[in-house]
């Protein structure tokens, strides 16, 4: 049996989305302006689908629209079929759009990239000069496969994960450290000292479970607070108080001396840390495996 033919598919399509502009934005004028047409124009698409139908589909309001129950059903399926329009449009152009097979794009955290990986990318240039390592670092999510996809994720957490592929890179000692000026001023002895200065705190809320873990879980502390790992260990730079974060962030800065340890042998262990994330095993000989590799090798490192 032969498929239908559609040759008005183009007109229909340019009525569904001028009926979902104005059913989303309430207005033929709003739609108008999304849709880079004239509300008169908008207007005469709804009228022309409506008719094709046989039935209105707004109510008509002084001010605005609103889809009537036929609209509102009718909406819910013609929203389905255009986002599935706009998907197979973009793995089309896709195809045609390709990246090298030598890019890696890898999606970690500020902190991450800033405090441990970038010191190190010189080593890949070195290892795999063919090898075009592309870095995402934000603290949003980016999926692992699917529309946006990332090849790899350096990210913070603790086991199972939820992706198919994953190897633990950095374990996560959190120590506290502070400015050298700072720690001058305070001989700082015991746990019980730290509670009484600044303590910069970060989204993971590491200070909590270090006064749990040094039985002193009643102890009352602020400082500033920051969204990011990263802003917490700069401000530490700064003189700003005392921050808890995972030594490896700190490495650098405690070998160059903008950093010191505020209490010697006072860590906090985890059973988070940096993990490796992916939707499968990379292919072996790809630019992705390479990169895995690489960065197991650099974890195995003590520079």
């Amino acid at each position: 049996m032969s498929a239908p033919k559609r040759r008005n598919a183009p007109a229909i399509v340019n009525h569904l989305m001028a009926f979902e502009a104005a059913a989303r934005l309430g207005s033929f004028r709003a739609a108008a302006d999304e849709l880079h047409v004239t509300p008169g124009a908008v207007a005469q698409q709804v009228r022309t689908l409506e008719d094709k139908l046989g039935r209105p589909l707004f109510e008509r309001l002084p001010r605005g629209l609103r889809p009537n129950r036929d609209g509102a059903d009718y909406l819910a399926r013609v929203r389905l079929a255009l986002e599935i329009i706009e998907d197979a449009t973009g793995e089309l152009l896709e195809r045609d759009n390709q990246r090298d097979p030598q890019q890696v794009l890898l999606s970690t955290t500020p902190a991450f990239a800033s405090r441990w990986l970038i010191p190190r990318l010189g080593r890949l240039a070195e290892a795999h000069p063919q090898v075009a390592l592309m870095i995402d670092a934000s603290d949003s999510t980016r999926p692992l496969s699917g529309k946006g996809a990332v090849d790899l994720a350096v990210r913070w957490g603790a086991p199972p994960f939820a992706e198919a592929y994953a190897l633990p890179l950095l374990p996560g000692v959190a120590v506290p450290v502070c400015a050298p000026g700072l720690r001058g001023e305070h001989p700082w002895r015991q746990a019980a000292d730290l509670a009484y200065h600044p303590l910069i705190s970060d989204s993971h809320n590491n200070w909590k479970r270090w006064f749990d873990h040094y039985a002193l879980p009643g102890a009352r502390f602020n400082g500033p607070v920051f969204s990011q790992t990263i802003l917490a260990i700069e401000a530490a730079e700064q003189g700003m108080g005392i921050a808890l974060v995972p030594r490896l962030l700190v490495e650098n800065a405690l070998k160059a001396g903008t950093l010191v340890l505020a209490l010697e042998g006072h860590e906090l262990h985890s059973d988070a840390g940096f993990h490796l994330l992916a939707s499968h095993a990379p292919l072996a000989g790809s630019a992705a495996e390479q990169v895995v590799q690489w960065l197991q090798m650099q974890a195995n490192k003590q520079d």
